[in-house]
């Protein structure tokens, strides 16, 4: 039955695909990326601020140590938050799916974009796609938490602390070494020496503004922000089998969640097949979701920060796999009969 799942599942999406036009714009593959680029200009919009008002303190009418501290600290908060959405929800869907028709500006800028989150474009590309896509919770994913002898995930925060930058280091330099990449060792030294370049001009400006207001950000992005979803997103989970093709990750139906985040909430649906652009998910999601209840994929009503904070209070996951909550039934030409009996049962 699972084979027969997986394959009505692919049919379902490539018959709505061959219904749809081409939505490109210019030199973008798709119209919609234009809110991911002003986005990713808007970061940079903020830390260009923050650098300025630093430097320039009278400007903001910051008059004393107390305050810069004040202006600082807010700084960190905000602009991690921010550079945790612009790398692994938004950068995210870029390296998946390409925003422009010319090859050397997506390289490009992708490289200026991945920067704002401390990492090399290239680096993040691997981890993402070559590791995690390829082999989602199965024995070479390094990208997310360890399992525990009884089958459990490791703690969120052991897990959110311990993964950026120290296990992503350890596992990128043991794929450069190995040589079972190729493509990556080739390319490993050139970006990792453009993203040095790069990434060192604020601390040539300032050190101490480098550090507080480039780099703390960084952290604050990774960990708090990025750490915490890509935990949520697959801890209670299990990898693809023949069994079940689809529980390898939490679909999260928070609209507001979604509405801000690039759609991100649809990560079962995006990991089962990831060329649907994220702009069109919630369009695809009801032609799936019969085949994904006869699965018993786990799906939630709210977004990733509410699953970090009942993380955080009660230690555990809870170990639900609900129906999918918000949409109405798909029409029945959308969904094969045997799907939908297998929904029912």
């Amino acid at each position: 039955m699972s084979a027969e799942l997986r394959e009505q599942a692919k049919d379902a999406v490539n018959r709505l695909f061959r219904q749809r036009e081409s939505k490109g714009f210019w030199i973008l593959e798709h119209r919609a990326d234009i809110h991911c680029i002003l986005f990713h200009l808007l970061v940079v919009t903020g830390y260009v601020t923050a650098f300025f008002l630093y430097l320039h303190p009278d400007v903001a009418h910051i008059k004393n140590r107390t305050e810069m501290a004040a202006f600082v600290g807010a700084s960190v908060l905000l602009l991690g938050w921010v550079s945790g959405i612009n790398l692994g929800v938004n950068f995210h869907n870029h390296v998946h799916l390409r925003l422009f028709r010319v090859a050397w500006l997506n390289r490009w800028f992708g490289r200026l974009w991945a920067i704002t989150g401390c990492w090399p474009s290239r680096f993040w590309f691997h981890a993402h796609v070559t590791v995690h896509h390829s082999d989602t919770l199965g024995p070479t994913d390094w990208t997310l938490a360890k399992r525990k002898p009884d089958g459990s995930f490791e703690n969120h925060w052991k897990y959110s602390l311990l993964h950026w930058p120290w296990r992503y280091a350890r596992h990128l330099w043991q794929d450069y070494r190995s040589g079972t990449h190729p493509g990556f060792r080739q390319d490993a030294p050139r970006e990792f020496l453009i993203f040095c370049v790069l990434y060192s001009i604020p601390f040539w400006i300032d050190p101490m503004m480098g550090l507080l207001l480039w780099f703390a950000p960084h952290w604050v992005a990774n960990i708090l922000i990025l750490g915490s979803g890509m935990y949520v997103q697959h801890v209670g989970c299990e990898a693809e089998s023949d069994a079940h093709p689809f529980r390898t990750s939490n679909t999260f139906f928070s609209r507001f969640f979604n509405m801000a985040t690039f759609n991100i909430g649809y990560h079962n649906l995006h990991h089962s097949f990831p060329h649907i652009h994220w702009s069109e998910l919630p369009e695809f999601q009801p032609v799936v979701q019969r085949i994904f209840d006869a699965d018993d994929a786990s799906a939630l009503r709210f977004g990733y920060f509410r699953a970090t904070v009942e993380l955080t209070l009660g230690g555990k996951w809870p170990a639900i796999r609900m129906r999918y909550p918000q949409y109405p039934p798909a029409r029945p030409e959308e969904i094969p009969d045997s799907a939908a009996q297998a929904g029912a049962r």
